[in-house]
């Protein structure tokens, strides 16, 4: 099993060293609460529901409320454990110190080789692959319009990394169980995803949920060193949900197989590299992590 580097696990001091379990619980009644209240509507009461809002898909208002609940929820959660400061540190985080600036040509390598992967992945294993017909420009255009269409990746930002991942952190002292409990936690709650015919997915939950636990485990080694930034965890995300996008593969059950051994191993190498260069992994912990910027002032 992965650990953290174990000479860093120190967590940073923080106003609320053992907070209660009361606000991960009250963050997950909000989440769960709202996404499957909604999908609950058009699940068991369509005939009500329907000819008063409409078929739900993914750009429906409701839909959004409900991809962007865990976000709500963390937002919610963090003003009541350390108020107005740490609400305005939680959105400092989205900006990245200079000295971590090194990590945006880092990830876009890495997702060019998990592209990349994927694509001749499949050609290898005999899986069928789309046509490959736009340009490389028309793929950049195709790339930056899917940040708008992945509504999920702000939806949950603030949530299940904002919050989730280093409020377990503080509670276990390990990155990689707080990676594996927030990415279950995170796929428990897109099941209503996979029970609405009308989202039309071709993938199998399951997969979906590992791929999830696996990859935020590799995000959280990032989110250690660089101090909770969560740029890169919202470009990381971004930039792999992208190549299906752009038909480098077809999202489909075989390659979300390829892609949960594409992050372990991920997390792998970069566990080892982080430990041969004595890279500092401090586990972030809420809410003393959104703070620090007040408390370097």
């Amino acid at each position: 099993m992965i650990t953290a580097n174990q000479p860093s696990l120190r967590p940073v001091a923080s106003p609320a060293a053992n907070p209660s379990n009361k606000y991960m619980f009250l963050f997950l009644a909000i989440s769960f609460g709202t996404c499957y209240g909604i999908a609950s509507l058009f699940m068991f009461f369509p005939d009500f529901i329907v000819p008063i809002t409409g078929e739900l898909h993914l750009m429906h208002p409701l839909a959004i409320v409900a991809l962007y609940s865990p976000s709500i929820a963390g937002l919610i959660t963090c003003y009541l454990m350390g108020g107005k400061d740490a609400l305005k540190g939680m959105f400092l985080k989205l900006v990245p110190r200079k000295k971590d600036l090194f990590w945006i040509p880092i990830i876009i390598g890495i997702s060019i080789v998990f592209a990349s992967s994927m694509h001749f992945g499949s050609l290898l294993f005999g899986i069928p692959v789309p046509e490959l017909t736009y340009s490389v420009p028309e793929m950049i255009w195709l790339g930056i319009l899917n940040l708008f269409k992945e509504t999920g990746l702000i939806g949950g930002l603030f949530g299940w990394i904002g919050f989730l991942l280093p409020f377990l952190q503080g509670k276990l002292k390990n990155n990689v169980a707080s990676g594996l409990i927030a990415g279950f936690l995170f796929g428990l709650w897109v099941l209503p995803g996979y029970l609405i015919s009308s989202f039309g997915t071709s993938t199998t939950y399951i997969y979906y949920v590992v791929q999830l636990m696996a990859f935020i485990v590799f995000q959280s080694y990032i989110f250690n060193a660089t101090k909770g930034t969560l740029l890169f965890y919202l470009l990381a995300f971004w930039l792999v949900a992208t190549g299906s996008q752009i038909d480098l593969y077809y999202f489909n059950p075989q390659v979300q197989i390829m892609q949960f051994f594409f992050f372990v191993t991920s997390a792998i190498i970069i566990h080892i590299v982080f430990k041969l260069k004595k890279v500092d992994t401090t586990l972030q912990t809420f809410p003393a992590y959104v703070l620090e910027w007040k408390e370097a002032k």
